[in-house]
C-alpha cells in the first residue's frame, strides 16, 4: 500500500508540474551563462580590437613635413594650395629628421642639432651651391618631376639661355655662347644633375632676378609658396617662400629657406616672417632685404606662375 501511494505521489499532476518547473528553470539558467558568456567574449573582443587599433596608432610614425615640424602662429591657418602646383611641392619637400646638423658643402658643420628644419635632397654638396643656385635648384627640380622639360630654363650671367630640353636631346653648350650636338637623347636624373652644375656655374643672383617678374618692393598682399626675395648682385642673395599662412584678415605669414656663402645643405628657417609695416624691409637671419624707393622691387615670381 505505501508503494502505491509513492507511486500516485511521484506520478501526481502537482509532482509532474513542479518536475516542468524545474527542466525550465535549469533551461533558463544555460541560457543565462550563455549569453553572459558570449557578451563577455564580445566585449573582450571589441576591447582588444580597440587596444590593437590603439597600438597600430600609435606605431603610426609621425609625418615628416612642414605641417608637423613648423606649426603656423596661433591665429593663421595654411593657405590651400592645389595638388601638383609648385607651392604643393615645396610644402612637401623630404626633410632629414628634427634635430639634425646643417652642413656646409665640404660636410663641416655648420650648426648642430639645427632649430630649424634642413632640406633632405641631392644639394649643397659642392662649392657652386649657394642662394640663387638652391632657387634654381627646387625650381627645375619639380619642372622635372613633373615632366614639364620645355619650362626648365635659366640664363647665365652673360645672358645666354641654358634650355634643358636642349640639353636632353644631347646639345652641349660650347664657350657659354653655343649648342653643340654631342651626346646621344638622355632625360635621366644624372644628366640633369650635370646640366644644372653647369646653370650653377654661370648664373647667379644678378641673372636670376633678371628672369623673375617683380610684384613688390618686399612683400606682396598675395604672397604665395614659390615667390622669391632677392636682391641681384655681387654680391647678392636669394631665398625663397617654401610655405604660407593666413588670418582671419587676410595678413600672411611665410616660411623662407635659402643656402648661403659657402655653399650649404638647404635650410628653412625655424620662424615664420612677416615685413616692416608699410613691406620695405624684410629682416631674416642671413640678410636685411630692404626696398629705398618704389622702384627697387625685390620680390619676385617665375613668370610661369
Amino acid at each position: 500500500m505505501r508503494y502505491v501511494k509513492q507511486y500516485q505521489a511521484c506520478h501526481s499532476p502537482a509532482h509532474h508540474q513542479e518536475l516542468c518547473i524545474m527542466q525550465h528553470t535549469r533551461t533558463l539558467t544555460l541560457l543565462i551563462i550563455a549569453a553572459l558568456t558570449a557578451l563577455t567574449a564580445c566585449n573582450a573582443q571589441t576591447n582588444n580590437k580597440h587596444m590593437q587599433a590603439k597600438t597600430e596608432e600609435e606605431k603610426q610614425p609621425v609625418a615628416n613635413n612642414l605641417a608637423t615640424r613648423m606649426p603656423v602662429p596661433q591665429g593663421y591657418k595654411r593657405v590651400n594650395v592645389a595638388e601638383g602646383s609648385f607651392a604643393h611641392f615645396l610644402r612637401n619637400l623630404p626633410l632629414k629628421p628634427a634635430g639634425s646638423d646643417l652642413h656646409y658643402y665640404n660636410r663641416q658643420v655648420k650648426e648642430r642639432k639645427y632649430a630649424g628644419v634642413v632640406v633632405d635632397m641631392d644639394f649643397g654638396k659642392n662649392a657652386n651651391e649657394q642662394c640663387a643656385d638652391a632657387i634654381i635648384f627646387l625650381r627645375a627640380s619639380y619642372l622635372w618631376k613633373t615632366r614639364q622639360y620645355a619650362k626648365i630654363n635659366f640664363n647665365f650671367t652673360n645672358g645666354f639661355k641654358a634650355e634643358y630640353a636642349k640639353w636632353a636631346q644631347g646639345y652641349r653648350i660650347r664657350n657659354n655662347k653655343a649648342w653643340v650636338k654631342t651626346h646621344k637623347a638622355d632625360y635621366g636624373y644624372q644628366s640633369f644633375r650635370k646640366y644644372l652644375n653647369l646653370v650653377f656655374q654661370y648664373a647667379g643672383t644678378a641673372s636670376l632676378s633678371q628672369e623673375l617678374k617683380p610684384i613688390g618692393r618686399c612683400w606682396a598682399a598675395d604672397i604665395q609658396a614659390g615667390d622669391v626675395i632677392i636682391k641681384g648682385g655681387f654680391p647678392g642673395h636669394a631665398e625663397i617662400v617654401v610655405d604660407v599662412a593666413e588670418n582671419e584678415k587676410g595678413e600672411r605669414v611665410v616660411l623662407l629657406a635659402q643656402s648661403f656663402m659657402p655653399a650649404q645643405e638647404i635650410e628653412i628657417f625655424p620662424q615664420w616672417f612677416s615685413p616692416s609695416s608699410n613691406g620695405t624691409r624684410l629682416v631674416t637671419p642671413a640678410w636685411t632685404f630692404y626696398s629705398p624707393n618704389a622702384n627697387t622691387l625685390l620680390l619676385r615670381r617665375f613668370k610661369s606662375e
